[in-house]
């Protein structure tokens, strides 16, 4: 049977450059793979070709024999069908169960990662976020091209989907199943990083809003990725960039295009400052502009790690009763009993909340009628955490409940701290990021020591540093 797709294009784009006949081998030709070049494949289109600055594309010179070592790795072409070639996925076995090694990691065309992670997306993550939606969200959406996409912004997005893949791997990210991942992991991050940087050196492209848009992308993902709080060392080099377009207020009232994205850095900023020390807050704009915003902005399904009803999240103290539920337009909110149970959730929550970091201040004091509110609302977070953790469209937005339930642990026994990090790890390995194993951590380490020198264990006893955990 004819190979299709020499039928289609018969020489790879190395071989049609140096002006060779290809044997049209797939996905990699064997005269590419028999020299030790990296085959840039059969697309119509000529691939592009990415350097680190300063860097020159060469061939270094093969000592003796080590041809004939590289020919030992693969079936010579005079032998080989197309038919027989290897996936670039798959080694290649024979009677012996001998496995060749697959293709290098340094050796993987770039694009393969590209392409693979739109996939990814599309089949993964895309469908999974579309199933658990309460409602239409400006953050929920396919990947439908990456034509367009600037490379400090591709290689960002690459990263989060290879990174939301070792987390769903595995319980452990060191098992020897994702080690091999890792290396990718570094290297897309590495070429966004160094996009950024060439973005930042000039003073054109550092006003323009693609530089601005490409922090902000690296930034949410570094939020996900990283098990350190330096986070605020990228928000505020973001904000900085915000003032060559007039700052955070005049950028999220008048550019479309970013307006969803600056919603979801306040709403991160908001409740970062919930898991941060008093005397290391962010703020987006002064409080009355925040609360503005948010009034204009914020609904509960705009940020979907986040569907505090807006009349709470606003308040955030100030709590009397759920009548936003009996408000809701059903035929947008069409999962009542989901936002009534996510209602009764943050509700308490907040409540809770608001207890734990006044005492913790000493702005609220330690009386038998604080005690008794503080034992209420406990009571009420607990008896439906587990609802809403076993509620699968309430489920992705338990983090920060699960969190001031956390804290809230450190009076309880052994099996109920057990449940709650059982509980962040899932929400980890569910939405494939980082932060709830690092609430997971910290959580630990609260519960575990001493607290304050009167031996309560106090709000921001848990957090040495400035903690984004939701996002």
């Amino acid at each position: 049977m004819p190979n299709l797709a020499n039928l289609h294009l018969q020489h790879c784009w190395e071989c049609r450059r140096r002006r060779l006949v290809c044997d049209g081998t797939q996905p990699v030709c064997t005269r590419c793979r028999t020299s030790g070049i990296v085959c840039p494949g059969y697309a119509d289109k000529k691939p592009l070709t990415w350097l680190a600055p300063g860097q020159v594309m060469s061939r270094p010179k093969k000592r003796k024999g080590a041809r004939q070592r590289a020919q030992g790795l693969c079936v010579s072409p005079k032998r080989q069908t197309p038919a027989a070639a290897p996936s670039p996925l798959t080694p290649e076995t024979g009677k012996d169960k001998v496995t060749a090694p697959l293709i290098s990691p340094n050796l993987r065309p770039e694009m393969f990662d590209v392409i693979e992670a739109m996939l990814y997306y599309n089949t993964r993550i895309y469908p999974d976020l579309q199933t658990h939606q309460l409602g239409p969200s400006q953050f929920v959406f396919p990947m439908l091209t990456v034509e367009d996409i600037p490379l400090s912004i591709l290689h960002t997005l690459v990263s989060v989907t290879i990174n939301h893949r070792i987390i769903q791997m595995s319980n452990e990210t060191d098992l020897p199943v994702v080690k091999p991942i890792w290396p990718r992991f570094y290297h897309h991050r590495g070429i966004a990083i160094r996009a950024i940087n060439e973005l930042l050196d000039s003073e054109e492209t550092r006003r323009g809003l693609e530089a601005a848009v490409s922090v902000y992308a690296f930034l949410f993902a570094f939020l996900q990725q990283s098990m350190s709080p330096s986070w605020r060392i990228h928000v505020d080099g973001f904000m900085t960039l915000l003032e060559f377009h007039g700052g955070f207020v005049e950028l999220i009232e008048t550019c479309d295009q970013m307006r969803p994205s600056l919603v979801g850095l306040m709403i991160t900023a908001i409740l970062a400052n919930t898991t941060s020390p008093p005397n290391n807050q962010f703020q987006v704009a002064d409080i009355p502009t925040t609360i503005r915003l948010t009034e204009e902005l914020y609904t509960e399904v705009y940020f979907p790690p986040m569907s505090c009803p807006a009349p709470l999240f606003i308040k955030l103290i100030t709590i009397n009763n759920l009548q936003w539920v009996s408000n809701l337009d059903s035929s947008v909110f069409a999962a009542k009993d989901e936002f009534l149970l996510i209602g009764r959730i943050f509700h308490a929550s907040v409540a809770l909340y608001c207890i734990l970091s006044l005492l913790s201040t000493g702005a609220l004091p330690h009386t038998p009628a604080v005690g008794l509110a503080r034992a209420t609302y406990a009571r009420a977070l607990f008896s439906v955490l587990e609802t809403g953790m076993t509620t699968p469209k309430a489920r992705k937005r338990m983090t920060w409940p699960l969190i001031v339930a956390g804290v809230e642990a450190a009076r309880a026994g052994g099996e109920v701290q057990r449940y709650i990090g059982r509980c962040l790890v899932d929400m980890a390995r569910d939405q494939g990021i980082t932060p709830p194993l690092v609430a997971k951590r910290l959580l630990e380490r609260f519960w575990a020591g001493e607290g304050s020198g009167s031996g309560e264990k106090r709000w921001d006893d848990c957090w040495d540093g400035a903690y984004a955990l939701i996002m």
